[in-house]
């Protein structure tokens, strides 16, 4: 996801994630994902997820201090958080990279902006249709025809 090619599927990517992240957090995962020849006894998945997930955001971007991967990956596996509070969380740790953050970041949030130009011309259509005078001959619709 840190790959400015891959913006378009940051919708799709973010629900996979947050799926996967939930299965395991709710051990409905029952084979194990680690080695059981070299875990240490009573591992779980969720642990085992989270340390690596760790690991591997350490190793990949050093600038990244530990309490910032640590609060991330905390947030990826909080059960109660919905899909556009999760994918504001994926957001604004994309952002904290300085690999990610010197490129334009508006592709993120391309849904949301959708969405928001959509109600605003839903608003100022209903308010051109509740103010006479506003409409053209040729906009109004006749229900009488």
């Amino acid at each position: 996801m840190t790959d400015r090619l891959h913006k378009s599927g940051f919708k799709m990517h973010a629900t996979l994630l947050q799926y996967m992240f939930h299965l395991v957090q709710m051990n409905q995962v029952t084979v194990p994902l680690f080695d059981t020849q070299t875990a240490p006894v009573g591992q779980s998945n969720p642990v085992f997820l989270r340390d690596h997930i760790s690991n591997l955001l350490i190793q990949s971007f050093p600038n990244l201090t530990r309490s910032q991967v640590s609060k991330f990956v905390q947030g990826m596996f909080d059960l109660k958080m919905d899909l556009p509070s999760f994918k504001t969380h994926l957001r604004d740790f994309l952002i904290e990279l300085k690999e990610f953050s010197v490129e334009d970041n508006s592709g993120l949030f391309g849904e949301e902006d959708e969405m928001q130009k959509r109600q605003q011309a839903e608003a100022q259509e209903a308010h051109r249709f509740a103010v006479p005078g506003l409409l053209k001959p040729s906009e109004i619709v006749d229900e009488d025809l």
